[in-house]
């Protein structure tokens, strides 16, 4: 083999590698973010329990408003040479997403922070987002009784 032809291989493969080693570094990243969303909302919809409204918070997998189920999923798009990572949060018609950049800064409603800071504790501004979310499911799910309009 030619070493030019063999330089444009090994060239090939380690672009490649430098992807496999973002995706699985985002993909668990989003694993995180989900994973800490969903006992964020977890704790939110025990005030509402508390208070006598409808909603399933026994545990963080499954959550429910007046019966409608939310989902907290990781999404990651992953097309060569680039990965795209968020968390997608849905109830009903409600949704929104917390997005999470290469640099692994989070955007969620409020000034991106670190995902290193996140891990140390919740910042108030997740906090107050994934509340307001809350809300909105609530309030979506309690006008349409969680069908989405088209």
């Amino acid at each position: 083999m030619a070493q030019a032809a063999k330089e444009i291989l090994l060239s090939t493969i380690t672009e490649w590698s430098k992807f496999a080693t973002e995706r699985d570094k985002m993909r668990k990243i989003a694993n995180d973010v989900a994973m800490v969303t969903r006992t964020i909302i977890k704790d939110d919809l025990a005030v509402f329990k508390s208070k006598q409204i409808d909603v399933e918070c026994d545990n963080s997998e499954d959550l429910k408003v007046l019966g409608v189920k939310i989902s907290v999923d990781p999404v990651v798009e992953e097309t060569f040479p680039t990965v795209k990572a968020s968390v997608a949060l849905k109830c009903g018609g409600a949704s929104r997403y917390i997005l999470i950049n290469p640099n692994t800064s989070i955007s969620a409603g409020g000034p991106p922070f670190m995902f290193e800071e996140l891990k140390r504790g919740v910042p108030e501004t997740f906090l107050t987002n994934a509340a307001e979310f809350v809300r909105d499911a609530f309030l979506n799910v309690a006008r349409t009784g969680g069908v989405e309009k088209k």
